[in-house]
């Protein structure tokens, strides 16, 4: 049986999810946070069955190492409201599911009624009201999934 196959889809303004690889999520000026919720899809649309995504993580990490000081004010949470416990480690923050999660490999149309098959998942960059960034300075942020 074939491995997972792993796409990423953006929730747009009118809660539909748009199958793409990289997303704006604005421009940070100090007076609100940023955020982008994304559905992670194991098999989206596939024909045949693959094998399930199993005991994973979420890695993100800045394009230029430079903002990696900026990693501490990003969270993920599950569908907005179950946050994910993370660490910093290698540059990356790693956020680890505290029960099990499975996105299963079946075959689907890609429509909404095959919740087995993907987890709704929100990136947060909120540095709070104490804190002093430049506007306009926040850089690359990469999520990667990655099987344990």
């Amino acid at each position: 049986m074939e491995k997972p196959i792993i796409t990423y889809h953006i929730l747009n303004e009118d809660d539909t999810y748009t199958k793409q690889n990289s997303v704006y999520a604005g421009t940070y000026t100090g007076d609100e946070e940023l955020s982008v919720t994304l559905r992670i899809w194991n098999n989206f649309r596939g024909i045949e069955d693959v094998e399930d995504l199993n005991n994973f993580n979420l890695v993100c990490h800045f394009l230029t190492e430079e903002d990696n000081a900026l990693l501490k004010y990003i969270s993920l949470s599950v569908t907005n409201t179950i946050e994910i416990p993370c660490i910093i480690e290698n540059n990356a923050i790693v956020g680890s599911f505290v029960d099990p999660v499975i996105l299963s490999g079946q075959a689907n149309t890609g429509s909404d009624e095959y919740v087995n098959n993907y987890i709704d998942i929100t990136i947060t960059f909120n540095p709070g009201e104490n804190i002093y960034l430049k506007d306009h300075d926040l850089k690359s942020l990469v999520m990667d999934v990655v099987e344990l």
